[in-house]
């Protein structure tokens, strides 16, 4: 039982730092494409 809790643990650590990426990403596109928009 306790291979089965560290197994799911991992797997919530590798979906929670998928998703932390993402949103980061998200952040840099969305600051990049709003920067690239305002006159020089």
């Amino acid at each position: 039982m306790s291979e089965q809790l560290d197994q799911e643990r991992q797997a919530d650590g590798v979906a929670d730092s998928i998703a932390a990426t993402a949103i980061l990403s998200l952040v840099v596109f969305s600051v990049c494409l709003w920067l690239s928009g305002m006159p020089t």
